[in-house]
C-alpha cells in the first residue's frame, strides 16, 4: 500500500489462533477521509473513528482486529478501542487520536483489550512495505471471507505518477449504506482534506454502496482513505502540489480511486457467503437516482430472485414482480428486461426464450440483468450474488 508499512498476525482474539490483527502504519502523519455505516446501532470503533474524522486528526496508523465487533459493549467497549489506540500511539510516538482502530466479528461480546496490548509491539515490528506484508494484513482482516481482497490503481498529476492501494474484508451482512465490510485505502499523493473526503464519498457511492449480499447492514462498516499532507509530501521530496477540487489532477485521482474501490467492492460480492453467481444489475431510464436505487436494491435483495439464480431456474417473473413492488416510477408499456443479453420482458409481455438458451443463460457464473424503466434518464450499476444453502449454514452456525 503506497506510503504504508503493513502487517498481519494473531494477537489472541480468535480462539483457533488464526490471524486476527491487521496493521497499516505510515512513517508520517496522513490526512484522513472516512465513510461509515448509517446503522444507528454503531460499534465503539465507528464512534471513535468519526471523532478523529470530525476533529481533523492526522493519522499515523490504522489497526483492524477481527473476531470481535466490539459492538453493543457500552462504555467499556469504547474504552477498549481507545486503549488499543493509545497503546499503539505510544509505540509510534504519537497521540491516541493519531491511530484509528476498527473491529469486525461477533456482536455483543466484551473485547477486554488489556489481553491483547502486549502483542502490539510484535505486530508493529513485523510491519514492512512489501506486497506480502499487505496481503498478510488483508488476510488478518477476514472473518467468513474465503480470500484476501486487495486493489491497486495509479494516476498522474502534474507529471508525477502516484498510486492508490487498498484492502477490504467482507462476505456477509452486506448491503448499501455500507455493510459488514471494512476497507483501508492509501495514496502517496498529497490531497486537500476536503477534496479527499468528497472524492471518497463519490467513489463509495458507485462501489461499496452499490453492492448487496443479503440485505443486512452492520454496526461496524467503515471505509478509511489516507493521503499525504502538504508537509509530509514536501518531506518526501515529491514535486507535485496538494491536489484540490476542480483540477485535472483531481479528476485523475477520483477516477483511480473509483477503480480501486469498485475492484474491492466486486471482490466482496464474489466472496458472498456461499455465493456461486456474480450478478450485475444495470438500471436505466429511471425517473431519478432514488428510483434507480430502489429498483436495483429490491431486485438484488429478493430471496426469490436470488434463489432462482442459485438453482439456475429461469424465472423472469420474479424479477418483474420485484420491480413492480419497488415503489419506483416506470412505464409498463416501455419496461424492458433482459437476462444475459436475452430480452425476457418488453411492452407488458413476457417473451418466449428457448429452453436450451434459458439453461445456458442461468448456468453462467456471471450474469447481467438489464432493466430499462422508460421513465427518465437516470442509470446505475449494482452488484449482488445468489442465495445458497451454504449461506444458511454459515450464518446459522456463526457463533458456534
Amino acid at each position: 500500500m503506497p506510503g504504508m508499512a503493513c502487517a498481519g498476525g494473531s494477537i489472541g482474539i480468535k480462539r483457533n489462533g488464526q490471524p486476527d490483527a491487521a496493521l497499516f502504519v505510515s512513517d508520517r502523519p496522513m490526512a484522513m477521509a472516512g465513510v461509515f455505516t448509517t446503522n444507528r446501532f454503531r460499534s465503539a470503533c465507528v464512534e471513535s473513528a468519526l471523532d478523529r474524522l470530525h476533529s481533523g486528526a492526522q493519522i499515523r496508523a490504522v489497526l483492524i482486529t477481527s473476531g470481535n465487533a466490539n459492538a453493543g459493549t457500552g462504555v467499556a467497549g469504547r474504552a477498549d478501542t481507545e486503549s488499543l489506540a493509545a497503546s499503539l500511539g505510544e509505540l509510534l510516538g504519537c497521540r491516541a487520536d493519531g491511530v484509528v482502530v476498527l473491529h469486525t466479528g461477533v456482536i455483543g461480546v466484551p473485547l477486554r483489550a488489556e489481553r491483547y496490548i502486549d502483542k502490539l509491539p510484535g505486530l508493529l515490528e513485523s510491519a514492512d512495505t512489501s506486497f506480502a506484508a499487505g496481503l498478510s494484513a488483508a488476510k488478518a482482516m477476514m472473518t467468513t471471507d474465503t480470500f484476501a481482497k486487495t486493489s491497486y490503481a495509479s494516476f498522474e498529476a502534474d507529471g508525477v505518477l502516484y498510486h492508490i492501494g487498498g484492502a477490504a474484508k467482507g462476505a456477509g451482512m452486506i448491503h448499501p449504506r455500507l455493510a459488514t465490510m471494512l476497507s483501508v485505502l492509501a495514496t502517496d499523493a498529497a490531497i486537500h482534506p476536503a477534496t479527499l473526503q468528497a472524492a471518497l464519498q463519490r467513489a463509495v457511492k458507485t462501489s461499496f454502496n452499490a453492492i448487496s449480499v443479503d440485505g443486512d447492514t452492520s454496526p461496524n462498516d467503515s471505509v478509511i482513505l489516507l493521503a499525504r499532507t502538504a508537509q509530509s509530501s514536501a518531506e518526501d521530496g515529491r514535486a507535485g502540489p496538494v491536489i484540490t477540487e476542480g483540477t485535472q489532477a483531481c479528476e485523475n485521482f477520483c477516477a483511480a480511486l473509483a477503480t480501486a474501490c469498485e475492484t474491492l467492492a466486486k471482490m466482496i460480492v464474489r466472496d458472498g457467503e456461499g455465493a456461486t453467481k456474480f450478478i450485475e444489475i444495470r438500471v436505466e431510464g429511471a425517473a431519478g437516482e432514488d428510483d434507480a436505487n430502489r429498483v436495483a436494491s429490491v431486485v438484488a435483495t429478493s430471496p426469490l430472485v436470488k434463489t432462482a439464480f442459485f438453482g439456475e431456474d429461469f424465472n423472469p417473473g420474479r424479477i418483474i414482480s420485484a420491480i413492480g413492488r419497488a415503489g419506483a416510477e416506470f412505464d409498463w408499456k416501455q419496461l424492458r428486461v433482459a437476462i444475459g443479453g436475452e430480452v425476457v420482458f418488453h411492452k407488458e409481455t413476457f417473451l418466449s426464450v428457448p429452453e436450451e438458451t434459458a439453461r445456458e443463460l442461468m448456468a453462467k457464473s456471471e450474469i447481467i440483468v438489464e432493466i430499462a424503466l422508460g421513465a427518465g434518464s437516470s442509470a446505475l450499476r449494482f452488484f449482488t450474488c445468489d442465495l445458497t444453502h451454504d449461506y444458511v449454514r454459515i450464518n446459522s452456525e456463526y457463533t458456534t
